[in-house]
């Protein structure tokens, strides 16, 4: 199996199980990014999350608002998804819906359960911060209804760390970054054994 089967779907099968011992503990601090980080804690091969830098790992998939900015491969269950005063208007059936995600400077955080590609729906598990209810939920967004905001969906790197870690010494410059992106082109690969 490839790099993201190992870590993506345990990566999922953590969240999913967090997911439904929240309705007895809190899981992380509580926080969008301490659920994200309780994951990653448990899941021995993801790499500790988030960088020096805030990122989540290697991007995958960039939306401002109606528009995809960047498409480097399908988004995976297992995928940490940042959501960014996301603002959201459609329909649901015959009824229209606005919603709004991740204002007021708060980024919400989470891990990605599901994506029917079809319908550019997403499915994400992500802290609660209602009080008196579950402490994560899983919340669907159609990613074709953003009106304005900002969607970031990465993947997080497994035990061979950096990838550039793994990558000849002696490459440099646009070298290293062309053997990087090889590197994480076959790990969003799946591969079936017999």
């Amino acid at each position: 199996m490839a790099l993201w089967g190992r870590v993506g779907v345990q990566v999922c099968e953590v969240a999913t199980t967090m997911f439904e011992k929240s309705k007895k503990t809190l899981i992380g601090d509580g926080t969008y990014a301490g659920f994200v980080q309780g994951v990653l804690a448990t899941v021995p091969n993801a790499a500790p999350v988030p960088t020096a830098s805030g990122e989540y790992g290697y991007l995958v998939y960039v939306q401002n608002g109606p528009s995809v900015q960047k498409r480097a491969s399908e988004i995976m269950p297992g995928d940490i998804v940042e959501i960014h005063d996301a603002k959201l208007k459609g329909h649901k059936g015959i009824q229209t819906y606005h919603q709004n995600v991740g204002g007021a400077g708060e980024v919400l955080v989470g891990i990605v359960g599901e994506f029917e590609a079809k319908k550019t729906k997403i499915r994400v598990f992500h802290a609660n911060q209602h009080v008196g209810q579950q402490t994560v939920e899983s919340v669907s967004y159609r990613l074709e209804d953003l009106k304005s905001g900002t969607v970031k969906v990465s993947f997080t790197w497994n035990l061979l760390g950096d990838p550039c870690s793994i990558i000849s010494p002696g490459l440099s410059g646009v070298g290293r970054v062309a053997a990087a992106w090889v590197l994480h082109l076959f790990s969003r690969i799946r591969m079936f054994s017999l």
